[in-house]
């Protein structure tokens, strides 16, 4: 894009990138006609009070309000508060309205590049600078600003990638975790854990749509009992779309399992997602998959069959904390009706960061059991997970984690009661 002359002359003074702006004629005007919780949330923002700010927005727009303001200062006060998903999504609101546009492609440009994510912030800037009115010199000169300083600038690598490497004590080994063959060994044995995970855009994604593939590798190689030895890799292509104030997603993949060095399953696999951001920097997912399970070990043929998973999960992030609540219904449909379960499962979990380079996460689930056993008596399982870990980042990206991990699986079955203690010390890095 070439630029005017006297725009070029004033990006040679040196005029800096700059985080977004209030306009104070359109949003800091007189709000005594707008709902109290929209007065009080500019209050709020003008003492740079933020989160209390964003609460109020949400209140004001619950109670009905939509205009431009009040979504740009809903992305105003998400983008100062780190959360950037919700900050875009504002500013997208705020583009609905043609007064504000190129104010609202601005700022998108701004959280574009915020994410290191040039291209996109090249696109927002761009289209910024061409739809400013030809009599607002000061956005036009931010936009050109802005475009100038990530010029050059190298883009971002278009792959997610992160590794974990570990070395653990389990107490109490069991046969493949989470399937329907648990089985504690009741022996004790020291492991390694691998774990691989990749994910791409395909194509060139915009602010509403895009599709992507991810694939995860994973192995859990016990020091002396081989014949619990557990590896799957894993390949899932996805798209999804905005939809008003709705992230809809839909896709499919392939896994494939080993246990103890030989074939064990595979499993194709479509999945449905919807999400949608909530109040305050909170959102709600809801999700379903089906897989079919093409067990390929005749010792376990019994257990080929359909598998349906549908999941409510409830997040929301304070600051430095995020928390999130989750409720997980199982359907099975195997070739052995004995080996059917219909679930139930409550999971809730909670990460920090704190110090600058440490880091916590807590988790803890509760999953029921139910088999109908056509020859004998039904057997209930209950089972309670809980684990704790802590982080340690260093400044080459790599971090530093332990993980203590403590489970209890009762039945009414004598032959699946186990308690599993296991720690785990790991280094990992996102590239």
């Amino acid at each position: 894009m070439k630029l005017p002359n006297f725009l070029q002359r004033t990006l040679s003074l040196g005029i800096i990138f700059v985080v977004p702006f209030f306009f104070s004629h359109d949003l800091h005007a007189d709000t005594s006609q707008e709902p109290p919780p929209f007065q009080q949330g500019i209050a709020a923002s003008k003492k740079g009070d933020y989160a209390a700010a964003l609460a109020l927005f949400h209140q004001a727009q619950a109670a009905g309000l939509d205009k431009p303001s009040l979504y740009y200062n809903i992305g105003v006060c998400s983008y100062k508060l780190g959360l950037y998903a919700e900050a875009e999504e504002a500013f997208r609101k705020t583009a609905t309205f043609p007064q504000m546009a190129p104010l609202a492609y601005y700022n998108l440009g701004v959280v574009a590049e915020k994410q290191s994510d040039h291209e996109n912030a090249r696109y927002w800037l761009e289209k910024s600078y061409n739809s400013a009115a030809g009599n607002d010199e000061k956005l036009r000169i931010l936009a050109a600003n802005a475009l100038q300083s990530i010029q050059g600038k190298t883009e971002v690598s278009r792959w997610d990638r992160y590794v974990s490497i570990g070395l653990g004590y389990d107490d109490n080994v069991e046969l493949v975790a989470e399937s329907d063959i648990i089985q504690a060994s009741n022996q004790e044995d020291g492991f390694l854990d691998l774990f691989l995970y990749l994910r791409r855009p395909l194509g060139q994604d915009s602010s509403t749509a895009g599709s992507y593939f991810q694939s995860n590798i994973s192995y859990l190689k016990y020091y002396e009992m081989d014949e619990y030895d557990y590896g799957s890799a894993s390949l899932e292509f996805f798209h999804w779309r905005h939809l008003g104030d709705y992230q809809l997603e839909g896709g499919g993949g392939y896994e494939y399992v080993l246990l103890e060095g030989n074939s064990f399953e595979q499993s194709p696999m479509i999945s449905l997602q919807v999400k949608r951001s909530l109040w305050a920097a909170s959102a709600l997912r809801l999700r379903y998959r089906l897989n079919y399970l093409d067990i390929l070990d005749d010792d376990y043929d019994y257990l080929a069959g359909w598998r349906q998973r549908g999941m409510a999960e409830l997040s929301r992030k304070w600051g430095d904390w995020y928390t999130y609540l989750a409720y997980t219904l199982e359907l099975n449909d195997r070739d052995d009706e004995d080996y059917s379960p219909t679930r139930h499962s409550i999971a809730a979990g909670m990460n920090v960061k704190f110090l600058g380079n440490m880091g916590a996460a807590f988790y803890v689930s509760y999953r029921d059991s139910y088999y109908d056993i056509e020859a004998a008596e039904d057997r209930d399982e209950e089972q309670l997970d809980a684990s704790v870990s802590l982080s340690y980042y260093l400044r080459n990206g790599w971090e530093i984690a332990c993980k203590l991990q403590n489970t209890h699986n009762e039945s009414n079955d004598p032959l699946y009661d186990y308690t599993r203690n296991a720690v785990t010390v790991s280094v990992a890095r996102f590239f």
